[in-house]
């Protein structure tokens, strides 16, 4: 079942009305700006996400998926899905989901439990998601795991892009405002000769 951007507005809608929903997206919105800092400067990470509990995922299960999310997203020289707390989001918001998304959810759950996940290391966790991955760019292979696959990057990539870490720290959003100068790509596989 593929999940439209409909489906992932509404989800968020419904998440917002929840119980504690206002502290929850208050702590999340604000996980970001911890990014903006070096390390050894980095205002504490709010006391809700540091000591969250899923509300949805069993505990094994929700740190599978956080380590899913890191894989998708990785923190390099721009925040990841770690400091989006994507994991965190996803978890919360399946609460106000419809009975037939979260049994899709807690399905996929079980299929990467099944296929050896929750137990794999980092670099065991990394090549099954690469290899959950390769119908996306080999439109003649498959995957039993490629509706997990697909699930979890929609979801996750919904967060990071919502996260104040994905919008303003990724992708540099300012807002409603113009360029003086439109600045030039500086790629040289882009440049031509005039």
């Amino acid at each position: 079942m593929d999940v439209s951007r409909r489906d992932l507005l509404e989800i968020a809608l419904r998440a917002a009305a929840l119980p504690g929903a206002a502290e929850f997206l208050s702590a999340w919105l604000q996980s970001g700006r911890a990014a903006l800092h070096a390390a050894s400067q980095a205002p504490p990470q709010p006391p809700l996400l540091r000591a969250y509990k899923p509300r949805f995922f069993a505990a094994d299960d929700f740190e599978a998926l956080q380590s899913f999310t890191e894989i998708l997203i990785p923190t390099d020289d721009t925040p990841g899905a770690r400091e989006a707390q994507c994991a965190h989001y996803i978890d919360f918001v399946l609460q106000a989901a419809e009975p037939g998304m979260q049994k899709q959810w807690s399905g996929a759950m079980a299929a990467l439990r099944s296929a050896g996940f929750h137990a794999a290391n980092p670099r065991q966790r990394e090549a099954m998601i690469t290899e959950m991955a390769r119908p996306e760019s080999d439109r003649t292979g498959s995957h039993p795991l490629y509706s997990v696959y697909r699930l979890i990057k929609q979801q996750n990539t919904f967060a990071f892009y919502t996260s104040r870490a994905g919008i303003i720290d990724a992708l540099d959003y300012r807002g409603n405002t113009f360029n003086a100068v439109f600045p030039a790509c500086d790629h040289p596989e882009h440049q031509t000769a005039d």
